[in-house]
């Protein structure tokens, strides 16, 4: 096995191709997945197209939790890199009134997260050796009443990573949380977004790679977001809470 090899889950976001792209071009064989296995394949044909490595795809539905333990099994040499680009975000309308969308949003940006991750860093615990690079956000620093669903699933998330690196410190595996902010994506198509704190997808990927392949603990992908937050963080709740803006 190549030992630039890379597991990558949810390669069919806009910044999961992203990534995608630019680890086969500094020299990775990779293992892309996804729900969607049309543009699997036309990622894979792409992305052999580009570079000379090992480029395979396999079909992964982050929702079907009886799946993931067989998913990851089948994986004769499971790379000791995986980026996790998963994420889901619709509207907060729908997935208020509709217990479908609801279930979806958390399981597609926590629950089905946690499992299959849960599952990797156990096999990377027992070797001793690994790198998770995840996608969390800075809509989990704190609920507002636009992407609060959303939010809450990425703020457990951000939680959850939190609590594996340390306990896998001890075992050489590390656990890098991306908290990322806007990016031009179609996840963020039709939402209002300010262009000098947005990101397009090529150089949120750029930077994301650098900060999981450094092993850092948890990045702020874009600077100016940890002094928003930080603001956000310091109005009080009773203040907070009237904001229509949020």
């Amino acid at each position: 096995m190549n030992p630039k090899s890379c597991l990558i889950l949810g390669a069919t976001s806009d910044i999961g191709k992203e990534i995608s792209k630019q680890l086969a071009l500094l020299g990775y064989d990779l293992i892309l997945t996804g729900r969607n296995q049309k543009v699997l394949n036309s990622l894979q044909t792409e992305i052999t197209q580009i570079s000379n490595k090992n480029i395979s795809s396999s079909y992964f539905d982050v929702c079907d939790f009886p799946s993931h333990i067989q998913f990851i099994e089948k994986i004769s040499n499971l790379p000791k890199l995986v980026f996790c680009c998963i994420g889901y975000y619709e509207d907060q309308k729908n997935a208020r009134e509709d217990t479908k969308e609801l279930l979806t949003t958390v399981h597609t940006n926590y629950s089905g997260v946690v499992s299959i991750l849960n599952i990797i860093t156990n096999k990377f615990e027992l070797s001793k050796n690994g790198t998770v690079v995840v996608l969390s956000s800075v809509a989990g620093i704190r609920g507002r009443q636009i992407n609060y669903i959303y939010g809450s699933a990425k703020a457990g998330l951000t939680a959850y990573l939190s609590g594996l690196r340390n306990r896998l410190y001890r075992s050489n595996v590390h656990i890098t949380t991306i908290l990322l902010g806007p990016v031009y994506t179609k996840m963020s198509a039709g939402h209002t977004l300010i262009p000098w704190i947005t990101l397009t997808p090529e150089n949120a990927a750029k930077k994301i790679i650098h900060a999981g392949l450094s092993k850092k603990d948890s990045v702020y992908i874009h600077w100016v977001w940890r002094y928003i937050m930080f603001a956000i963080q310091l109005i009080p709740e009773f203040i907070f809470k009237r904001l229509k803006a949020f």
